[in-house]
């Protein structure tokens, strides 16, 4: 072999070399200078008022369910804390995190952190990730994570509703109180399935405004614990669906879309006439035990 491919090679490798220092170089400097989020929750038994005059004896974050709204940034370096003065072992799952299950799990005398780089934008759930999951979630331990893409959204501005749906277990006593019923979660037969946390809500004495000709973008998660959502707006036709609430999973012109439990989803649409666009799961027992609301279009 000749002096001058030695001489090639011997560049290649130098040249292969200072390549790798940059980009290493550059995205180390990139993840240091990623925003940097901080979430702290503190777990909470709580009885809390799910409507029409009930209550529910509930684990919480934050004494609220669903539990407070996670608002990231694609490309966002997240640190979160679970804060749990409880006696019972709880964690915290959230599902925009690609890191091992490991960290998720929670000790009764800890304090639990982890970090994590939010690389995919979406919407997604949280839950607790104490055992069994099951009943966490199905005594109200869940949340909603959005994830806004790193340019914005591609539909550009809107106005935004968040709506996670998720179901209640046991039967009221007659002073209203329900104690969460763990054979009939793990039966998947809940006694109310409801939009953010209360019947009727959002229901026609108390609706959701919009306005006519704009944008509205709803952020939906299904928390469940145990039943798939078909999500639809009655007299509406989505412009735009993002299946996980990826804009790489687009859809145009459905009315509506199956989202399973512990999964998300992006619905857009505008409306072209004030009045009542009721909004529901399609599933009609789910809808007659609660999982329906109402969007009241003004001019």
């Amino acid at each position: 072999m000749g002096t001058d491919s030695l001489s090639v090679r011997h560049m290649s490798k130098v040249a292969l070399g200072a390549i790798a220092i940059v980009f290493a170089t550059v995205w180390g400097s990139a993840w240091a200078q990623a925003p940097a989020k901080t979430f702290t929750l503190t777990v909470e038994k709580k009885r809390i008022d799910i409507g029409d005059g009930m209550t529910y004896d509930a684990w919480t974050f934050d004494g609220i369910v669903p539990g407070p709204q996670l608002r990231l940034r694609e490309g966002d370096e997240v640190s979160v804390e679970l804060l749990n003065h409880t006696p019972d072992a709880h964690g915290l799952n959230i599902h925009a995190a690609q890191i091992s299950s490991e960290h998720f799990g929670g000790d009764t005398k800890a304090t639990l952190r982890y970090k994590f780089r939010a690389n995919v934008p979406g919407v997604f759930v949280y839950h607790c990730n104490g055992i069994p999951i099951l009943d966490h979630i199905g005594r109200g331990m869940y949340g909603a994570v959005i994830v806004d893409p790193n340019n914005g959204w591609p539909s550009g501005p809107a106005q935004e509703i968040t709506l996670v749906q998720s179901e209640f277990y046991g039967t009221p006593r007659a002073n209203g109180r329900i104690i969460p019923d763990h054979t009939r979660m793990l039966e998947a037969h809940p006694n109310f399935v409801v939009f953010n946390g209360q019947l009727n809500k959002s229901g026609a004495e108390h609706p959701i405004s919009i306005k006519v000709g704009r944008l509205v973008r709803v952020f939906f998660v299904n928390a469940g614990p145990n039943l798939a959502s078909t999500f639809h707006v009655a007299g509406v036709m989505f412009s735009t669906v993002y299946h996980g609430g990826n804009p790489a999973n687009l859809l145009h012109g459905i009315d509506n879309l199956v989202v399973g439990p512990s999964a998300g989803a992006v619905f857009e649409f505008k409306v072209s006439e004030p009045g009542n666009y009721r909004f529901m799961d399609l599933d009609r027992a789910h809808e007659y035990n609660g999982a329906m609301g109402v969007f009241r279009a003004e001019p």
